[in-house]
């Protein structure tokens, strides 16, 4: 079966989390069907096998290989714009999107595919194409973006249009969404994401001999700090989803009274980057801040090091930093939403693999914060069996592979 994957996020071209599912289920599903994803070029030039190009009215199209997949990279002045979601997201975004859409449709007779997983709505301007060709189409909420109007409307259509639907959390389709994805009953349910537990291990880190402490003080001396309980944000930096705003409000308080460390990693809204800077300035010796992506190893190095992990999002349809961290041996901090409320089980549950905070309140992520430093001070056992219960339901509960089986049971079922 040829499976057809438009998608704005692959491997090397990326901002954050949907990348990394999409690398993986296109890697997993390899033994059982053929993954055909295409994506925008957005600046980047991909280090894959190239084996094709074609020249087309209005975009060009090169065709690589990598990892048994097949990627169709499509180029004109609008998809070679390097941000992959150009600001404002809600106009040039949209813009970017709908260009996508245009030349998938001048395309789409030019592949052979027997039916389509869309991936969020980059592709819902081809549907109608799609339809018209009686292909299938399987549409995945990875997120949707309420806070940019033209572009949720884009995700309405994607909705109504396909023939079934798979949200990646529960919680997040049967609790935060309820409402409106109680209109498509007949047709939705949830397929959760998966993570690369082997790639997210302490055995594959930089320093797998080195205790947890030793790799710890080692780490946030190439950061130039000294040792000290360790926390870590690693992600988008935006307030909207990520709550990184909380995260600044709520590490301000803890910095100042607790001997701690923490290190925020990551790149967004410019305001952020500049608020982070700001407080790294106030605590030099304290707090570090890189506004940039990191390649992943490094960013497993620092999970692997990391005593916390902080996950302060308003909403998360599931998220994978905190299984990343969970899988490293970090004990996430994370709010009660959507994935994280899926994947986390609250301290002081036997079965415990992190804490959990209100959603939206930087009192609370204060609080959770403070917990954690209190028992790692005074019940060590505690964080040892939390971050033992972690890495155990990583492995049996978030595998790629479970995944990717019911994503193969619904093609059956679409293809029936």
């Amino acid at each position: 079966m040829r499976v057809l994957m438009p998608t704005f996020e692959y491997d090397v071209i990326k901002t954050g989390g949907l990348s990394a599912a999409l690398t993986s289920i296109a890697e997993t599903l390899t033994p059982n069907v053929n993954p055909i994803v295409v994506v925008p070029r957005s600046g980047v030039s991909p280090p894959w096998k190239k084996i094709d190009e074609a020249r087309h009215k209005n975009v060009t199209v090169e065709k690589f290989e990598h990892n048994g997949a097949t990627i169709h990279v499509l180029s004109n002045k609008i998809l070679d714009n390097r941000e992959i979601y150009p600001d404002p997201k809600n106009t040039k975004t949209v813009r970017k999107i709908d260009e996508f859409g245009n030349r998938l449709s001048e395309i789409a007779e030019d592949m052979d595919f027997d039916l389509v997983h869309m991936h969020d709505s980059f592709g819902y301007k081809a549907m109608d194409k799609f339809k018209e060709m009686k292909k299938p189409i399987l549409l995945t909420v990875h997120r949707l973006h309420r806070e940019c109007p033209n572009w949720f409307k884009t995700e309405l259509v994607a909705l109504d249009k396909a023939d079934f639907v798979t949200v990646v959390g529960k919680t997040y389709y049967q609790e935060d969404e309820k409402e409106l994805f109680s209109k498509y009953a007949d047709k939705v349910t949830h397929v959760y994401n998966g993570i690369d537990t082997e790639f997210w291990s302490v055995e594959n880190c930089s320093y797998p001999g080195l205790s947890r402490a030793k790799r710890r003080g080692k780490q946030l001396g190439k950061y130039g700090l000294r040792d000290g309980i360790f926390y870590l944000f690693v992600g988008r930096l935006d307030a909207s989803q990520k709550g990184v705003d909380l995260l600044l409000k709520a590490g301000e308080k803890f910095i100042k009274t607790k001997e701690s460390r923490m290190i925020i990693v990551g790149t967004g809204e410019k305001k952020l980057e500049i608020a982070s800077k700001n407080f790294e300035r106030r605590h030099p010796n304290k707090v570090r801040v890189i506004n940039e992506l990191l390649p992943m190893e490094e960013t497993r190095d620092l999970f692997c090091s990391a005593d916390f992990a902080l996950v302060p999002s308003i909403f998360e349809p599931f998220g994978l930093v905190q299984l990343e961290a969970m899988c490293c041996g970090c004990v996430p901090i994370g709010s009660k939403t959507g994935g994280i409320q899926d994947t986390v089980v609250p301290y002081p549950r036997k079965d415990a693999t992190g804490f959990l905070f209100e959603k939206g309140s930087a009192n609370t992520l204060l609080q959770a914060m403070e917990k954690s430093f209190l028992l790692y001070q005074n019940n060590r056992e505690a964080i040892e069996r939390m971050i033992e219960n972690g890495r155990k339901r990583c492995e049996t509960s978030f595998q790629w592979e479970n995944s990717c089986r019911k994503y193969l049971k619904i093609y059956e079922l679409l293809k029936s």
